[in-house]
């Protein structure tokens, strides 16, 4: 989403990750998550850019 690198174990402690078409993704913050929860096919696509 941002770029930024994620432990997926501290992600999953802290509640930003969620499954999406039987596949994982962990966030680096909620504000990550909750953008890609609402649009992901936008976040899915090969030319998206990273906005970090």
């Amino acid at each position: 989403m941002c770029g930024m690198r994620v432990d997926p174990e501290t992600a999953r402690a802290r509640g930003l990750a969620l499954i999406h078409d039987g596949r994982e993704y962990v966030f680096c913050g909620k504000g990550c998550l909750l953008e890609f929860r609402d649009d992901p096919a936008a976040f899915l696509d090969p030319r998206h850019l990273p906005s970090m």
